[in-house]
């Protein structure tokens, strides 16, 4: 009797849980193949060389889940009688599609699915966002505040569905960054796609699920390292598009037609570049709009912000390049930063700046 360990998570947290020898599904299936289009001439007065040899035995076979889209689909709508065809002793199969697991649960005794545990937010997290938050992202007190209220039901141990929350504001005044330093604290990193890349009717086939072969969000989300996760750009998705969160943002559940999975008390981060409330509902809807559990301002960077960015990316700029500015150019750049509307240009000015005095200097 074969036994199945079925795992739902990362390809890293699998890894370790797999035997050190094994054969895999590409090599299986390629030996199926190959054997198939085998044929044999039999002469008559010879000795027949028999057709129908033994089962080959495997005894530890894996299937990894970025293997199932180099197979054909006929492996996976018939993969009880395509393993039939050798003796397996332990199956390990990762982030299975659906028609797989459910073949395999189906017609086996002796299944075990496990899922990996992703780090859960404590209060002890809150607090070192709430003491650290500020040394990290420079001018976003508010915002902070706002995220750890926003964050805190995660902490309360009957809680399952995740927290959904949009950032909007400005481009490079911390969102994506917030994100970032989120993860950072679990301590795992961060799930992240890029929504502004979406634009076409292959972002349908990527939410919804096409073919067994082709990319999905939700094997994306089955690969993930982390229960972070953030939609960046969320706005740049055409609204057709939305109805294919309502129950994740809801639930924490997301399906298509080859992949299903639960995102318990996960962190769902998305970002947009709206200025307004009304702006965000105008153009997002209602539908989707009143899914998030919450939705934070990140403020215009001040005059003292700006100052105090500055003098944090100059240190670690100047220290890169192992080249300080002398005071006079120093002085001068520090008056330039109020001139800068975000972090990133704050930065390019001063790779610039100190790009152009190392090489004059050069020539001297």
């Amino acid at each position: 009797m074969t036994r199945v360990n079925i795992f739902y998570g990362s390809k890293k947290k699998f890894n370790e849980i797999i035997p050190e020898k094994y054969r895999t599904l590409t090599d299986v299936a390629y030996e199926s193949d190959k054997n198939s289009k085998q044929f044999y001439i039999v002469v008559e007065g010879e000795n027949k060389k028999k057709t129908n040899e033994e089962r080959t035995t495997i005894k530890n076979f894996v299937a990894g889940s970025d293997e199932y889209a180099g197979v054909s689909e006929h492996v996976i709508i018939n993969f009880n009688n395509f393993i039939a065809k050798f003796e397996v002793e332990n199956m390990y199969l990762h982030n299975p599609p659906i028609q797989i697991s459910n073949q395999v649960e189906r017609l086996n005794e002796d299944v075990k699915i496990n899922y990996q545990e992703y780090t859960q937010l404590e209060v002890a997290h809150l607090q070192t966002i709430n003491n650290e938050y500020n040394n990290v992202i420079i001018g976003q007190e508010d915002a902070k505040n706002e995220l750890i209220q926003a964050l805190f039901p995660l902490t309360i141990e009957a809680r399952e569905k995740p927290v959904v929350i949009l950032f909007y504001g400005k481009s490079g005044v911390g969102k994506t960054e917030t994100a970032k330093y989120i993860s950072s604290i679990l301590q795992e990193p961060l799930f992240r796609k890029q929504f502004s890349m979406y634009q076409n009717n292959q972002f349908a086939t990527y939410l919804f699920g096409g073919a067994h072969y082709e990319k999905s969000f939700a094997k994306d989300m089955l690969d993930r390292e982390s229960n972070v996760l953030l939609l960046d750009e969320f706005d740049k998705a055409h609204v057709s598009f939305h109805s294919a969160f309502y129950q994740l943002f809801d639930e924490g559940t997301y399906e298509d037609q080859n992949y299903n999975l639960d995102l318990q008390k996960s962190i769902i981060i998305c970002t947009s570049n709206y200025s307004s409330l009304s702006e965000i509902e105008k153009h997002l809807g209602s539908a989707i709009y009143n899914r998030f559990d919450k939705v934070i301002h990140f403020s215009d960077l001040s005059v003292e912000s700006k100052a105090k960015i500055g003098e944090k990316e100059y240190i670690e700029i100047s220290g890169n390049y192992n080249h300080f500015l002398n005071d006079d150019i120093k002085v001068r750049l520090e008056e330039s930063y109020k001139y800068c509307d975000n972090v990133r240009q704050i930065r390019h000015l001063i790779e610039d700046t100190i790009a152009l005095d190392i090489v004059s200097k050069a020539f001297i």
